[in-house]
């Protein structure tokens, strides 16, 4: 009986062990990371390429500048807001997209009512941009779920295999759309090539018979 309690305890402990593991993989996958400058009265835009149904988590931190907002919005590709925060400082925002394709993360610095502009006025901003599994805190699940190691062992497994299928119809429908553009451009090369061929073909008709005519008009040769 004490052998059997030292085993479970041992599984349980081996259990923890490798939930601390898969969190640790889960939160430490790579992901966009960087930092910049933003001036007042400018704005910058940065683009990431999406699938549909896909889970999203930008972390935005913004350092101190006198009488400047900085706002945040995020816009699909067809230009829907899908995301905004006005005069962030430290914020996160998630969202999970509907479409696919470039999703557009734009970054504003407005001044105070009544403020003038100065050349060294900025603010700088620190953007990390997670996305699918990455953008899930699983140790938040387990608490928020009250789920046991194994379970959510399992939970990570199954998004794993989830964001793998989503990837590969993802490429599979970006490979059919280039494989048709492909084969469209070949189809309007070959259609360029044979109106070449046809122009080229009448045009030198026409300069045999303009040069047959002005031999026969010089008595050149008989017609």
């Amino acid at each position: 009986s004490t052998q059997s309690t030292w085993e479970n305890k041992s599984v349980e402990n081996s259990n923890i062990k490798m939930l601390r593991l898969l969190v640790l993989a889960a939160a430490t996958i790579a992901c966009t990371s960087f930092s910049f400058d933003l001036e007042a009265s400018s704005f910058k835009c940065f683009t990431e390429e999406l699938p549909d149904r896909y889970d999203v988590q930008a972390n935005l931190e913004v350092a101190p500048g006198y009488s400047q907002f900085v706002d945040v919005r995020v816009s699909d590709p067809s230009g829907k807001p899908v995301a905004e925060q006005k005069s962030i400082e430290k914020t996160v925002v998630h969202f999970t997209t509907e479409l696919t394709g470039d999703h557009n993360f734009c970054f504003y610095n407005r001044l105070a009512p009544g403020v003038r502009y100065s050349t060294n006025m900025k603010r700088q901003v620190k953007f990390e941009l997670a996305t699918g599994q990455e953008a899930v805190d699983y140790s938040r699940v387990a608490r928020r779920e009250h789920l046991k190691p194994v379970e959510i062992n399992l939970r990570i497994m199954e998004d794993t295999v989830k964001q793998i299928h989503t990837e590969y119809h993802y490429f599979k429908r970006r490979e059919a759309e280039m494989r048709n553009t492909n084969e469209s451009n070949n189809a309007r090369a070959m259609w360029v090539t044979i109106c070449n061929v046809v122009i080229f073909l009448a045009f030198a008709s026409w300069q045999v018979m303009h040069l047959k005519k002005f031999f026969i008009t010089k008595k050149l040769i008989s017609g």
